[in-house]
């Protein structure tokens, strides 16, 4: 789902990096005035997972490969904001390490698996808050559809991929994904519920 380099036209970039940015700072901005120091060793490690999960790829049908995202479970642990920043920190260092994912597309690999994965994935979420595992396991589920939705839309208005194939062939080999990430997202906080309860009552910035 990582869009690389050369991809994306110009004004597919202008607006995913435009989009990002206009998010992003007011998200760092909150998590300046709000964030306990005592939180940062959680934010690492989420931090230090999201990369990781991303970096692992399964095979799907078709010779396609596909990963699991991440957002929507540090979304619940931390808050929406702390998990954009977290993922988004991921995405960049992706990018600069591995070169996973484009520099000058990292507006729309934000866009589309830290703002989709935790903004919308925590309405969601909250959407269906009296049943924790039913809201994470829809909120990671959908969040992934989406994400490869957004993605195809962006690479067919950048004539990349016609946008009808490239709908077809994001959404299918995600729904894989998606499933994944549902049960990966319910089957830690499961555990995280029975060992450290306490951790689900953390302050969601």
């Amino acid at each position: 789902m990582h869009i690389p380099d050369g991809f994306l036209n110009l004004p597919t970039l202008i607006v995913t990096n435009g989009v990002s940015i206009g998010i992003l700072i007011p998200a760092i901005k909150k998590i300046n005035k709000t964030l306990s120091p005592k939180r940062i060793p959680l934010m690492g490690l989420s931090a230090a997972f999201v990369f990781t999960a991303q970096l692992l790829s399964f095979p799907v049908i078709g010779g396609t490969s596909v990963h699991i995202i991440g957002a929507v479970l540090v979304s619940i642990l931390l808050g929406p904001f702390s998990g954009l920043i977290i993922v988004s920190s991921a995405l960049v260092l992706q990018a600069l390490i591995f070169q996973h994912g484009g520099i000058l597309t990292l507006g729309a690999n934000i866009l589309n698996m830290g703002i989709i994965g935790c903004l919308v994935g925590y309405l969601i979420y909250r959407a269906f808050s009296k049943n924790i595992f039913l809201g994470s396991g829809l909120a990671a589920f959908i969040t992934i559809l989406l994400a490869a939705t957004f993605c195809a839309i962006e690479l067919g208005i950048s004539g990349t991929v016609p946008l009808k194939t490239g709908l077809i062939a994001m959404v299918t080999a995600h729904i894989f994904a998606g499933i994944v990430e549902s049960l990966v997202t319910v089957s830690v906080l499961g555990a995280i519920s029975k060992v450290r309860s306490d951790l689900l009552g953390l302050e969601k910035i």
